[in-house]
Parts: structure tokens; C-alpha cells; sequence
């Protein structure tokens, strides 16, 4: 055991490990240190993001149904049929499918508004260094660690007509005459992305208030001597010096939001309303109610391509400017 032991150490920790690493010949040897401490992790990402997305897309042009479960690579090489049948808007199927990427795409952006104004609201709240501060941070920072699962039955439960608290506080202040059926129509949208928010708000809090630690005072006395108030001060420093910070936090909750599955899911189960029928919880049941695994991996596609091209047009457009701006000063 011992010397096995050893051989596997002087495997992973040789000079000769990594050298088919991109760029490995050209890093010292500190940095080589690095990758090889990184390899593990490194592999499991592969193992469990990398293959799954090549799997996906390999019987997106294969037509794997319940006929092919057992043995999927005897599944027949259709092309591109998946993708113009799933695609095509003057289907039903096809049509479905772009109505759930609108709605994706609208309850994204809900999320992306919620979220940044409750995070960087909190943020400025908490960089005021008040008595307390430690105990509120931590508070607030429940609904991220709490289990997603519990917490979305618990704002579930309180979206119920009948018995549900947010009804029966808005009846009871005289906001509302009759209860409003929050979990069904259009106002099952709504009632999503507010459970969504509260999940994800303490996320970007977080990352907000880490930039506003960052951000030098000598700024701010700079503003205040040129006569800027306190709004002043938030447009002319505070915005553009969390704009890196923003850049990256927007980016992520677009991509997250955008294949989120658990949120419609719970609140909603497998019979969503159409307001709500995203387009991860319509692959998941075209998928796997009709057995239709190689059209489900072509939708699944299409929504990997949209997501990625809008990523890549706001990284373009507002991220990578900014690093470029940081590399040339």
C-alpha cells in the first residue's frame, strides 16, 4: 500500500505530469505546482460537465427514444431533423418551444432587475458600518444558504389563495378586496421570480459589498470636495466602480436563471401554468413524458446557443472593454 502510495505521488507530482497542458512548458515552476494541485478538480469537471455536453449533443442528431433506452448507440443518425423539427414555430411542438424561451428570457431579465436593486441595496445598507452590522449580514444571508428546496415549498405555501400569509396580509392592510390567485395565470410569473430573488439576492450582495470594500475613500472625499452630494457621489464613483464587479455578477444570474430548473419545478411541479413553462421544465417533460431524448437534447441545445450568444454579446459589449481599459493603464 505504501508503495503504491508513493508511485501515485511521484505520478501526479513528477516533473514530466502536465506537460501536455496548455502553455505548460512556458509556466515556472511554482505555477506548474498549481495546475498539478488543480488537476483533480480539474477532471471532475470534466467528468461531470464536459461529457455530459458532449453526450447531449451527440443524440441531438441521433433519434434516441424508448425504442433505443437500453443501447442508445443503436439509435439512428437523423441530422439536423431534431433541430428543424423542434424549431420550426408554425408547429405546435416548435411553437411551444420559442413561447418557453420568451418566457425564459422575460423571467431572466425579472430576476436580473430583482436581484442586482435588492443585492446592491443591501450592499450600500451594510458598508455604512452601523452597530450590528456582523448579526444583519449574516441574516441576510439565510435565504442563500438555507436549502433551495425548503425554501421555495415554504414561498409556495404562502403564494396559496386561500390559506397563503401574503393574501391575508394584503387583505388585511386593505391592499387587496379578494384574494388573488398568485399561483396560477399571469401572476405565476411574478410570484416565481419573487421566490427566485429571495433565493439569489444574498449572492450578489455579497459580491457587491466585497466591491464597495475595495473602493478607495480618497474618492469619495475627491466627489465631496468638488461638491458632489450623496447621489452625486453614488452616480460618479460608487456605479463606475462597481462596474466590474456588476459586469461579471449580471452575467452569472443571466446564465444561472436561464437554466434554472429547480425554482419552476417545486413551485409549479411537472404541470406548470403557461406563463411559467420555461423552457427547462418544457424539455424536461417533452423529454421524459414522451421519451423523446433526441429531440429533448436538440431543445436543450437551442437553449445552450441562445444563452451563450447573449453572454457573449454583454461580455463583449460591457465586460471585456473594461478589463482591456485595466490592461492598458
Amino acid at each position: 500500500m505504501a508503495r503504491s502510495s508513493i508511485r501515485l505521488r511521484d505520478r501526479v507530482f513528477g516533473t514530466d505530469f502536465g506537460r501536455y497542458l496548455p502553455l505548460y512548458k512556458r509556466l515556472d515552476e511554482r505555477h506548474r505546482y498549481a495546475y498539478k494541485l488543480l488537476f483533480p478538480a480539474l477532471a471532475m469537471m470534466f467528468v461531470v460537465h464536459f461529457v455530459p455536453v458532449v453526450w447531449g449533443i451527440t443524440i441531438s442528431f441521433m433519434g434516441v427514444d424508448a425504442n433505443h433506452i437500453a443501447d442508445w448507440t443503436s439509435a439512428p443518425f437523423v441530422g439536423l431533423e431534431h433541430y428543424a423539427f423542434v424549431m420550426d414555430p408554425t408547429t405546435t411542438i416548435g411553437s411551444r418551444y420559442w413561447y418557453s424561451m420568451s418566457r425564459t428570457v422575460l423571467w431572466s431579465l425579472g430576476v436580473l432587475i430583482g436581484t442586482y436593486g435588492l443585492g446592491l441595496t443591501a450592499a450600500l445598507i451594510l458598508d455604512r458600518g452601523f452597530k450590528g452590522s456582523f448579526v444583519v449580514r449574516t441574516l441576510l444571508l439565510l435565504p442563500w444558504i438555507a436549502p433551495a428546496i425548503v425554501t421555495l415549498n415554504v414561498w409556495r405555501m404562502m403564494f396559496l389563495s386561500d390559506s397563503g400569509i401574503i393574501n391575508h396580509v394584503l387583505m388585511s392592510v386593505g391592499l387587496l378586496d379578494e384574494p388573488i390567485f398568485w399561483l396560477i395565470g399571469d401572476q405565476a410569473l411574478w410570484s416565481m421570480t419573487i421566490a427566485h430573488v429571495w433565493l439569489q439576492f444574498p449572492w450578489v450582495m455579497i459580491m457587491l459589498y466585497a466591491g464597495l470594500q475595495s473602493i478607495p475613500q480618497q474618492l469619495y472625499e475627491a466627489a465631496a470636495i468638488d461638491g458632489a452630494g450623496r447621489w452625486g457621489k453614488f452616480r460618479y464613483v460608487t456605479l463606475p466602480q462597481l462596474k466590474p464587479v456588476s459586469g461579471v455578477v449580471i452575467l452569472l444570474m443571466l446564465l444561472w436563471t436561464m437554466i434554472d430548473f429547480t425554482t419552476p419545478y417545486v413551485m409549479f411541479g411537472g404541470n406548470p401554468p403557461s406563463s411559467v413553462e420555461v423552457t427547462m421544465v418544457y424539455i424536461y417533460n417533452f423529454s421524459f413524458r414522451a421519451f423523446a431524448f433526441g429531440r429533448g437534447a436538440a431543445m436543450s441545445v437551442g437553449l445552450f446557443v441562445v444563452a451563450m450568444t447573449l453572454a457573449t454579446i454583454y461580455y463583449r459589449r460591457f465586460i471585456k472593454s473594461d478589463f482591456e481599459e485595466e490592461e492598458s493603464q
